[in-house]
């Protein structure tokens, strides 16, 4: 009996404990919309909740004025005694519990932000007639398994969503490309709360001429140019790229590329510079840019950076036109 009863009580700690503990990272970063109550007035808001190192976030707020103007909030967040607060900044302070963040907004004013999930209009989006499909789930012979440096295959882990977690050394299509086509993509990174810059979920999507659409965690976070999700690597930023930075959705969710990749052709050869527009989950970042390097003849390119960033459903349709 007196065993029983010491059994009762480490199990009821335990419990206590598990509801205790500071909420998991992944369930509380992300989208969170809401409003703000100034007296009779209600304000919208949108905002983004970012996970940092050592249980820190930091709360990205941007709210509507009645004259069209955005303003922007930035409070930063740290669990203490097992609660996420928000020191004050600006008039502004809070609490998270339960998905929701509540807080002041000044002077009489008051917050409200619920955490919200959005979808790419484009996510499993099927390949049509005539489209070469590199993944799928089931088959994968359009992929390259190209050898390690010890002449070994690559290991390929497939999850149970279809999907292949990036490999050593990246993944080819086994196909070259000459002119040009339409790219569906479908990628998914990790949460990495202690990374930052470019050591948050580190990939890229390379286009036949050897440029790079960038892929990577900027939810939130800033970089240099052209190195935030949708970047053309290095040198042009997305149209809508700053640390709110609408196009991206939150890490640990799925997000679509689907890219125009235009190219001319002299005598059946590439020539010149090709363009592309790009949609990031259904948004546009990229209006038929001009890219940096010359056209040729060549394949696409997933990028191993170390991190377990996966992709799933890339197909590619040859489209006609400059």
């Amino acid at each position: 009996m007196y065993r029983l009863a010491l059994s009762l009580v480490a199990g009821l700690t335990l419990v206590i404990l598990a509801f205790a503990a500071a909420p998991p990272e992944g369930t509380v970063q992300g989208l969170y919309e809401g409003t703000a109550t100034v007296g009779p007035r209600q304000l919208k808001l949108e905002a983004r909740l970012v996970a940092l190192a050592n249980n820190s976030y930091k709360l990205l707020v941007r709210q509507k004025q009645p004259d069209g103007k955005i303003t922007k909030i930035e409070l930063a967040g740290k669990v203490d005694n097992d609660t996420l607060r928000f020191a004050p900044q600006s008039g502004w302070s809070g609490s998270y519990a339960d998905g929701v963040i509540k807080g002041d907004a000044g002077p009489n004013a008051t917050f409200e932000l619920k955490r919200v999930t959005r979808q790419s209009p484009t996510l499993g989006a099927k390949p049509p007639a005539g489209a070469i499909v590199l993944l799928d789930g089931k088959n994968f012979d359009e992929v390259a398994n190209q050898p390690n440096k010890d002449g070994s295959k690559q290991e390929w882990n497939l999850t149970q969503e279809g999907a292949i977690q990036v490999p050593k050394g990246g993944m080819n299509s086994k196909r070259q490309f000459s002119t040009s086509i339409k790219i569906h993509v479908e990628f998914h990174l990790p949460l990495m709360p202690a990374g930052d810059g470019q050591g948050r979920a580190n990939s890229g999507c390379y286009l036949p001429n050897g440029d790079e659409i960038q892929v990577l965690d900027s939810f939130g976070m800033t970089t240099y140019t052209g190195g935030g999700c949708g970047g053309l690597y290095r040198y042009k930023d997305p149209d809508t790229f700053d640390e709110f930075s609408l196009a991206s959705l939150p890490p640990l969710q799925w997000q679509t590329y689907d890219i125009e990749y235009r190219v001319e052709t002299k005598d059946g050869k590439p020539t010149g510079k090709p363009r592309v527009t790009v949609l990031h989950n259904g948004i546009k970042i990229h209006d038929n840019a001009q890219l940096e390097k010359d056209a040729k003849v060549g394949g696409l390119h997933y990028q191993d950076h170390g991190n377990a960033v996966q992709y799933r459903n890339i197909w590619v349709v040859p489209i006609e036109g400059k």
